[in-house]
């Protein structure tokens, strides 16, 4: 122990992973299923995930690799190479879609893996998720109680399994609030900027526009707010925001945005931490099968009707 303190000796990972047959590192590949000019934007909601992931990852010296790639066949055939390479120990998966391949992929491969999200069946104990539909209850309330009667959403991918469980909550709110859902005031959105401008320039188009759009994520209530103020008209008494995610842009915008807060980062510890549970084949009692309640953060974005 003296001479490797003196020498400053750490093992060899190559060799170590010979006689553990580990390769101690973990991955996590964020599939995009609408690429914006065959770019992957950059979302700082997954960047917020992947800090989380790695504090996590240098506390207990593991490895981490990233890779983003378009939903398809070429997602596969990388799933398929380091499962049966073994390159990794582990994955961690998020933005379900519906019937996902990835997962039917690894559970015949009976490979480790995690999940941000999960099916609707919440069965099994490998996921951690956000319950979406109790903050865009939340949400609804909010504005309902602020005087809104039209209010207008922009949807997630309709690819998205979490698309269906977001909606079922904007239902409910509006029901709870005794509000009718116009089919007009729907726009499906790909959480870019870009679609969120759209949408709204589509909304205030209406012969009945709405006074309040609530957006399934921030990047596009920041399109929205953008769209809002390039007809002159102001955010938070024209027209109201509200977003999803509490990225940290949110309390900077012009003006500071209304939004449903998600621990990220803390998600992001605590999927690596059952990761490794469900790798070494530990109990994961209390860590897996988690549904968070995000939190709504009231800021000016939002506000009363004129």
């Amino acid at each position: 122990m003296a001479a490797i303190e003196t020498l400053g000796y750490h093992p060899t990972a190559a060799a170590r992973s010979l006689s553990t047959q580990r390769t101690n590192t973990i991955g996590m590949i964020r599939s995009e299923i609408r690429l914006q000019g065959n770019l992957i934007e950059t979302d700082p909601m997954v960047l917020d995930l992947i800090d989380g992931i790695t504090s996590e990852a240098i506390n207990s010296s593991t490895g981490l690799t990233f890779w983003a790639i378009p939903a398809g066949q070429r997602e596969m055939e990388l799933y398929r190479r380091l499962v049966t390479s073994r390159q990794i120990d582990g994955l961690i998966l998020f933005a379900l879609r519906e019937k996902d391949p990835r997962v039917a992929y690894l559970q015949e491969q009976d490979f480790p893996f995690v999940i941000f999200g999960r099916f609707e069946s919440k069965e099994g104990d490998n996921w951690i998720d956000v319950d979406g539909a109790a903050g865009i209850e939340a949400a609804v309330r909010h504005l309902a109680e602020l005087g809104h009667r039209r209010i207008a959403y922009l949807s997630p991918p309709y690819e998205q399994y979490l698309t269906r469980l977001r909606w079922q909550g904007f239902v409910r709110g509006m029901e709870e609030m005794n509000l009718l859902i116009d089919p007009a005031l729907i726009y499906e959105g790909d959480f870019s900027e870009k679609s969120g401008q759209l949408g709204t320039h589509y909304f205030l188009d209406q012969p009945n526009p709405p006074t309040a759009i609530f957006c399934n994520n921030d990047r596009m209530a920041f399109g929205a707010m953008r769209a809002i103020q390039a007809r002159g008209l102001t955010v938070g008494s024209d027209v109201s925001v509200v977003g999803f995610d509490d990225i940290p842009l949110a309390r900077y915008s012009n003006p500071p945005l209304t939004t449903l807060n998600q621990p990220i980062h803390d998600i992001g510890k605590a999927l690596f931490n059952l990761l490794i549970k469900l790798i070494n084949r530990e109990p994961i009692d209390l860590l897996g099968g988690k549904l968070l309640k995000p939190e709504l953060v009231i800021r000016q974005s939002t506000g009363r009707p004129r």
